[in-house]
């Protein structure tokens, strides 16, 4: 891969060049499971007055609450994976890196938030208020599922910065940056005013975001002692689960602890056993994984709102119809409307779309530098736990 070539892609999504050479299939169907977990999530809504409006002790809501540590944050581990598999190399190349991003993310950003802003102020039965005069916060602060938008990019002009400064050039600078961002996540929340481009989830994701970086980066074709990992989450998922289910309060620093540790550990096992995790229909899914994260809100808040008038309130039914909608209606336009050159780059910030690229296996080859395709991606601010 040639240098002057780095900037052209979003790290979340490839380039059309490298969606034509073909696909990683464990990295995908990883995005497969991403990006269910994150509708699922939208459809359930973050409290009792979003999304379904389940009940805070329902069953719904604890397993929520019981994946809200892998959701977004391994939506980022696997644009920090991707990242690094082209990652920028000299302080020269930042400009043009940073204009391929802002492309790829922010030009939907402006295009799909301004869309979903009047509707949400317009159409009936929605669950949030949407106030027509303060549609700027939406670009100045992140709104909605927005925000990652304005998130990953801070973390990629960042690792682009890092990298082209040597700082990510190894592997024990590396775990030391993680460790230093991992710090931060828990102990530094940057105030409402200020906290403008989304910069509390840049802080909360960023090591994720790393720890996809390194895997890549150093261990792309075999994690160390992966049973030790996946013990490890094990353990550590049991502890959230106990402490969700007994309903225990721990204090904040313990508790953003706790799930920096199993977000970083558990992303890391699956990522280590990502071969094994390889599903054909997840890999189809992961590749409209964007389209997915930036769309999904079209079909599921109508869906609900339809079987709400219909009488269908059992929130099985309704979270399977929800979820089934937030994911076809995405795949959809991007394989009909996708395929009009101005839409494609105006709503997804990419090439039109011209088929599933073949598929391609992770092959030994320089450790910065593995065939892999991946897709892109997904909330709001606030609470330092559940990133949504």
């Amino acid at each position: 891969m040639t240098a002057g070539r780095i900037g052209v892609d979003a790290a979340t999504q490839p380039s059309s060049g490298e969606r034509r050479r073909g696909r990683n299939l464990s990295i995908d169907s990883l995005r497969g499971v991403a990006i269910i977990l994150m509708v699922a999530g939208h459809v359930i809504g973050g409290d009792s007055t979003e999304g379904m409006r389940v009940a805070d002790d329902s069953t719904i809501r604890t397993s929520y609450l019981l994946l809200a540590d892998l959701r977004i944050p391994l939506f980022t581990a696997l644009s920090g994976y991707v990242y690094a598999t082209r990652p920028l190399r000299a302080p020269e190349q930042l400009r043009r890196f940073v204009v391929g991003k802002a492309k790829r993310l922010l030009v939907p950003l402006v295009t799909v938030g301004l869309v979903f802003t009047v509707v949400q102020a317009l159409a009936p039965g929605t669950n949030a208020e949407s106030d027509l005069n303060n549609w700027w916060m939406l670009f100045v602060y992140g709104q909605w599922h927005f925000w990652f938008l304005q998130a990953i990019m801070i973390l990629l002009v960042g690792a682009g910065v890092l990298n082209a400064l040597g700082v990510l050039s190894t592997r024990r600078q590396t775990l030391l940056v993680i460790v230093t961002t991992a710090l931060v996540a828990i102990f530094v929340e940057v105030p409402f005013p200020f906290n403008v481009f989304s910069v509390n989830g840049a802080i909360r994701l960023a090591p994720f975001f790393l720890v996809g970086y390194a895997v890549a980066r150093f261990w792309p074709l075999a994690v160390p002692a992966r049973r030790v990992l996946l013990v490890a989450a094990g353990v550590l998922f049991g502890v959230r689960a106990a402490q969700i289910i007994v309903k225990v309060e721990l204090p904040p620093a313990i508790d953003g602890a706790l799930g920096i540790v199993l977000g970083l550990v558990g992303i890391a096992a699956l990522i280590a056993f990502r071969e094994e995790l390889q599903v054909p229909f997840l890999a189809h899914l992961g590749y409209f994984s964007f389209a997915i994260y930036l769309l999904h809100v079209f079909g599921t808040a109508p869906t609900r709102i339809l079987l709400e008038r219909f009488g269908v309130d059992s929130p099985a039914p309704v979270l399977i119809l929800c979820l089934v909608a937030g994911l076809a209606l995405p795949v959809l336009f991007e394989i009909t409307f996708g395929r009009v050159t101005w839409v494609s780059w105006a709503f997804l910030g990419q090439k039109p779309y011209r088929g599933l690229p073949a598929a391609q296996s992770e092959t030994p080859g320089p450790r910065t530098a593995l065939a892999v395709v991946p897709s892109a991606y997904a909330t709001g601010t606030g609470r330092r736990r559940g990133h949504r």
